[in-house]
């Protein structure tokens, strides 16, 4: 499976930030940090793309650690999380 450098790095935020499974996920905004190069639309058509690939996951109706609505996010998935050790990200 090919991925372009945008998603590598997306996976590699992606694997820094969430957990698999839709147990922490994170936003568009929440991902930036950790791909300082790339911008929101650059992040959010990667983790589409990631997606569509089978290697993130993508969750509604999040909420926060109070308890509150936190909105839609994306997560690793587990084939994320093996390509991510394989790639060393």
């Amino acid at each position: 499976m090919k991925i372009t450098d945008n998603e590598k790095k997306t996976l590699t935020a992606l694997a820094m930030e969430t957990r698999e499974g839709g147990e922490y996920c994170s936003s568009f905004n929440g991902l930036l940090g950790y791909a300082d190069d790339l911008d929101r639309r650059q992040i959010r058509l990667s983790c589409r793309s990631l997606k569509r690939k089978g290697l993130a996951e993508f969750y509604r109706g999040l909420t926060n650690e109070d308890g509150e609505v936190a909105g839609s996010g994306y997560c690793i998935s587990d084939e994320g999380r093996e390509l991510a050790d394989k790639l060393e990200l």
